[in-house]
């Protein structure tokens, strides 16, 4: 079955996706040590051709990299310095994660399908939180970086005395009534405040903002948003990484 394999190496696990032209044909996501799902993977679908992107280093990301040069003839990886369909106007371009490129990407490829006259604002809720704004005309204007919920969470356990190690899971009242709820409540509340703080910031300056979120705690917090013109989309990276491979194919680039 001929078709694109896009990687994206992350700093928890490792999602995968399987594409025939535009079209998303399966999914999958396994922590980085299980190479072996990978490869299951990529002999299952059989693709022809692979991109990657990575913000993970270490011995289980190097693993996935030997399995897919063993694998592929000619494996993509995603840099600042490969040819996309928009501009980086990020000052330190060295420095940005190619897993921005590749969620921004997607989300601005869908957005000119939607309402190509929107600037687009991507919220990637990972271990990480990131914002990136990307105006209308493709430009990559940059965004900001904070603690995702797990790490919010463990930075309360592990920096101080006695406060214990939850997570997300269970009540959040606006007013916690015991240690748990209290954590948990300053916790999620703290990053919905965040989140609805900065897209009514950016919504002062760019009035026709679409709205994304996509990562591993991108469902959990779009469910609270209750705000129905925020767009979840679960394979954002992936639609992203397609793209750019297409973009280049088309372009004889690779």
């Amino acid at each position: 079955m001929k078709g694109n394999l896009t990687i994206d190496n992350g700093n928890t696990s490792v999602k995968v996706a399987f594409f025939i032209g535009t079209q998303v044909v399966a999914t999958n996501r396994f922590m980085r040590r299980d190479v072996r799902l990978l490869d299951r993977f990529i002999s299952s679908y059989k693709p022809e051709t692979v991109i990657m992107c990575k913000t993970a280093s270490g011995s289980s990301s190097q693993r996935i990299e030997r399995l897919v040069e063993k694998r592929f003839q000619h494996v993509m990886y995603l840099t600042h310095e490969t040819p996309i369909p928009i501009r980086l106007g990020y000052r330190t371009p060295k420095t940005l994660g190619q897993d921005r490129i590749a969620t921004a990407m997607g989300a601005w490829s869908i957005a000119q399908r939607l309402d190509n006259a929107s600037d687009v604002l991507v919220i990637d809720a990972g271990t990480a939180i990131t914002y990136d704004l990307i105006t209308a005309d493709g430009c990559f204007v940059g965004g900001n970086i904070a603690p995702g919920l797990s790490l919010r969470f463990k930075s309360l356990h592990e920096h101080t005395g006695q406060l214990p190690l939850i997570d997300a899971d269970g009540a959040i009242p606006v007013v916690g009534y015991d240690t748990v709820t209290a954590i948990r409540s300053g916790v999620v509340h703290g990053m919905l405040g965040e989140i609805k703080s900065y897209i009514a910031d950016l919504k002062l300056s760019h009035t026709n903002l679409m709205v994304f979120i996509t990562g591993g705690d991108g469902k959990y917090i779009h469910s609270l948003l209750e705000d129905e013109s925020i767009i979840y989309y679960e394979h954002l990276a992936a639609e992203g990484l397609n793209r750019i491979y297409l973009y280049n194919k088309a372009n004889e680039n690779l």
